[in-house]
This record gives structure tokens, C-alpha cells and sequence, in this order.
């Protein structure tokens, strides 16, 4: 399985299932959405804005509230679906920022953390009560960014305005993501858990995203990216198929290739930070203390 041809035309039927996805009502994860719908799935979108969930998302794909950036809204968010007593097969966690400037969230966390490293791990842990199916799952939209530098996130810069840097604290913030993922998936394999950590990751995708840039150098790099992009459909490819395949690989990252004619997607081992335990232990302890000052 180091790597295969999949497209969309062969996502499975997916009656039946239940399925969460975060960042749904734009780039990447509404491709998802709108594809596991038409798929027959049952699906759950956590959004932020009602109004827009309501304007762009596809006719019977159900849109509840949750900030991934305010650990108190993602458990709200959690509790509302266990008291509605929904099973889920598979959570996608998605939603993802790049902030241009330093800006702390709720939480007193700068917000690319925030949403895209304390959020989803709230998250994922929150809905693990509820996961069910034959194959249940959580899954990371990761950043292949991870994968191609050695650099340890610095964790104690995140609360420095003084050292942000808007490309350093996104590539940081996602390297840290994918160090929770493979760290749940141990705590998840230690507890005899059926629930699989899975995380892919859409390459150069053209979303919303590259254009979220207001320094020099980060125009630069959103310009180049956007040159070498695969559309959001061709980059939603990998999360689509981590999220429905009957059986996905955990350690691993799924994804494609830079080259946008390469049609496969490539599944290889994770790399960098997040193979580092160490460093794994410490964004489990970052968030925990996070989590633990915000009221339940």
C-alpha cells in the first residue's frame, strides 16, 4: 500500500455511517462534506457561521456550531451530540488558520494553536466517547510541511509575540497536530480501542487558505503555492479516502505527491517532530494545561 491511484469515483456507500467534519463550509472540507453526502452518509458539519453553513452547504448535510478555536465550544459542541445520542464512524478534523499576526483566541492561546493544534486534540478526545461503527476513526488533515523538516517546534515561542512569524507558526502549529495524532493513536492502541488515528494530508491544495497572507514573504510563498496547486477536489482526495476505506494504516501519512500529474496517493511513515516521543509528550502536556483552565 506505499501508494495507489484512488479517485472520488470510488468512494464507497456510505449509508449508515455518521461522519464530523470541522471547516466544512469552504476550500477542502466542503469537498468533503459535499462528497460523503452524495455518498449517502449521514453528515455533521462543525461550523462557525450558521448563516454561511446554510448558503453553501449541500441540501441534507446538518450544520451544528463549534469554534475549534475555543476548547469550551468544541466540548459544547461534543456534549450537544451525545445527548442527541449520535453514533459516529469517523471525525474529521479539518478546520485549519494561518494567522497573519499574532492574536491570542479565548483561551489565551495565539490563534493558529488554537484552531489548529489545541482545537481538534479537545476534539478528537471529546468524541472518542462517541465514535461506533465497524470502523471508527479520527482524521487529521495534516500538512505535508511535517514531513519535509527536522526542526522541533519550539513551544515556548507560541506565546511570544515578539518571535511570530506567520509561515513558522502554521508549518509549527501543523507539525504539532500530526505529533497528537500518533500520539492518540497510542493511547488508543495501549487502551484496546477499535478507534484508528489516521492522518492524511492534500498537498498543495488551491483553498481559501493561500491567500491568507498579509506579510512580504508570505504573498511570495501563497503566490508559488497557488502556481503548484491541485484543485480542492483533487486535494480533499486523501481525506476522503482516509475517512471511508475499509482499513487505513495508522504512523502513517496519506497523501499526494507535489507533482500534480502523479494521480497516486502515497502512504509513508511519519517523519520529523511528530516521530519524536518526546516531543510528542510535549504538546499532549501543552494542550492538557490548555484544556485544564478552561471551565468544563
Amino acid at each position: 500500500m506505499s501508494s495507489f491511484p484512488w479517485e472520488l469515483e470510488r468512494i464507497p456507500d456510505q449509508h449508515g455511517r455518521a461522519v464530523v467534519v470541522t471547516g466544512a463550509t469552504s476550500g477542502l472540507g466542503l469537498v468533503v462534506v459535499t462528497q460523503l453526502a452524495a455518498a449517502g452518509a449521514r453528515v455533521v458539519a462543525a461550523v462557525r457561521d450558521l448563516d454561511k453553513a446554510a448558503r453553501v452547504l449541500p441540501a441534507g448535510v446538518e450544520a451544528r456550531l463549534a469554534d475549534t478555536a475555543s476548547v469550551a465550544s468544541v466540548r459544547a459542541f461534543a456534549r450537544r451530540l451525545a445527548e442527541d445520542g449520535v453514533v459516529v464512524d469517523a471525525l474529521v478534523n479539518n478546520a485549519g488558520v494561518t494567522m497573519p499576526r499574532f492574536a491570542l483566541g479565548v483561551d489565551g492561546v495565539e490563534r493558529t494553536w488554537a484552531t489548529n493544534v489545541v482545537g481538534p486534540a479537545v476534539l478528537a478526545d471529546a468524541v472518542l466517547p462517541l465514535l461506533g461503527g465497524p470502523s471508527p476513526r479520527v482524521v487529521l488533515v495534516g500538512s505535508n510541511l511535517s514531513q519535509r523538516s527536522s526542526r522541533v517546534p519550539d513551544l515556548d515561542a507560541v506565546a511570544d509575540p515578539g518571535r511570530f512569524r506567520q509561515f513558522p507558526a502554521y508549518a509549527a502549529s501543523k507539525t504539532a497536530a500530526a505529533a497528537l495524532a500518533v500520539e492518540l493513536g497510542e493511547r488508543l492502541r495501549a487502551s484496546g480501542s477499535t478507534v484508528r488515528s489516521v492522518i492524511a494530508h492534500p498537498g498543495i491544495a488551491a483553498t481559501g487558505m493561500n491567500g491568507q497572507a498579509e506579510t512580504p514573504g508570505a504573498r511570495i510563498a501563497g503566490r508559488i503555492a497557488r502556481l503548484a496547486a491541485r484543485s480542492a477536489e483533487d486535494g480533499a482526495r486523501s481525506t476522503l479516502w482516509a475517512t471511508t476505506a475499509a482499513d487505513v494504516p495508522e504512523q502513517r501519512f496519506v497523501g499526494p505527491a507535489l507533482r500534480r500529474s502523479d494521480r497516486r496517493l502515497h502512504v509513508v511513515p511519519v517523519r520529523g517532530a511528530a516521530a519524536d516521543p518526546v516531543f510528542r509528550a510535549r504538546v499532549r502536556a501543552f494542550v492538557d494545561a490548555v484544556a485544564g483552565r478552561v471551565e468544563v
